[in-house]
């Protein structure tokens, strides 16, 4: 199944950075312990909990509600290592990442992850996310009958082609860069003098796989992909971005080279949303409110439930 992880991401974040005020098990937070003084004015640690308290306070408990449950529920499934490296190694694909520095500040630059460690974004995100996936798709049942439908039905739209390019600024230097391909220059050494695509050129100018419909590639950019035969070259494509030399590297149309995506697909449409999981989990639970100055509290915070 294709997981949709980076999604998940933002709605953790609360909880990842809720875990690490937590991990401070020593702070007395009825401390009226001056903590600022700002001008003569004196700012306790008590009046800055009760702050935050205020602001913030049923968001944060019911994240540590979730994750507590979240946390039970991978002992339950004997969540361990293996499954979350698997999901470690997914999202550093998903991100185009090899190495753990690199994913590390990606999520914290793009997605405002505040994880310092591999070991922490595990713990803190992965493992709650294997939690959530597994039970979403229990009660998932996919037969063969299933999928070979899915694709009599969808067949057109399920087609997918992969593509390398060349992107340059007119017409005229794509003329030039077909007239060089039909000498002795390979595609790969065209991709590395013009290409202005900077994102592809390390990939030789490979932006994968697409489907024919569903798609986020300019259409006219699509269009004329699709109508390409395996290794064979467009002529010039004027596109939003300039003008593309394009090159088909497969084609993928048959229920045999489709089927792990429809697989995907269907999974996906039988799965429980996240937030379902989340509710049933909290219904199910034994939760009793110990202080009465809480009692208000459970689900109340419109916040997005982890997924």
């Amino acid at each position: 199944m294709k997981k949709t992880k980076i999604a998940l991401a933002a709605c953790i974040t609360g909880t990842i950075a809720l875990s690490a005020c937590n991990d401070d098990g020593d702070a007395d937070n009825d401390s009226g312990e001056e903590i600022a003084n700002i001008d003569g004015t004196s700012l306790t640690e008590e009046a800055f909990t009760d702050e935050l308290k205020n602001e913030f306070g049923p968001e944060l408990f019911n994240q540590m509600v979730q994750d507590t449950i979240l946390r039970e529920q991978a002992e339950e499934l004997d969540i361990g290592d293996e499954e979350v490296d698997a999901e470690l190694e997914d999202m550093r694909e998903q991100m185009g990442v090899e190495d753990d520095e690199q994913l590390l500040e990606m999520l914290q630059m793009q997605l405002q992850i505040p994880v310092d460690s591999v070991d922490e974004l595990k713990e803190d995100f992965l493992l709650p996310q294997v939690v959530i996936e597994e039970l979403s798709t229990a009660e998932v049942d996919i037969t063969e009958e299933d999928k070979e439908d899915y694709y009599e039905e969808n067949e057109e739209e399920l087609t997918e082609v992969e593509v390398r390019h060349i992107l340059v600024e007119d017409v005229e230097t794509a003329e030039e860069v077909l007239n060089e391909l039909e000498g002795e220059m390979s595609f790969e050494d065209a991709v590395e003098e013009y290409s202005e695509d900077t994102a592809s050129v390390p990939e030789g100018g490979n932006v994968g796989a697409f489907p024919q419909e569903g798609h986020q590639m300019d259409e006219n950019f699509a269009e004329a992909a699709f109508e390409l035969d395996i290794e064979e070259i467009s002529d010039p494509v004027e596109s939003q971005m300039g003008y593309h030399i394009i090159e088909v590297l497969d084609r993928n149309e048959t229920y045999e080279e489709l089927e792990e995506e429809i697989e995907s697909r269907l999974t996906q449409e039988q799965s429980k949303m996240p937030e379902e999981v989340i509710q049933e989990l909290m219904e199910e639970s034994d939760i009793e409110i110990m202080d009465s100055e809480y009692e208000g509290w459970l689900q109340e915070s419109e916040a997005e439930p982890m997924q």
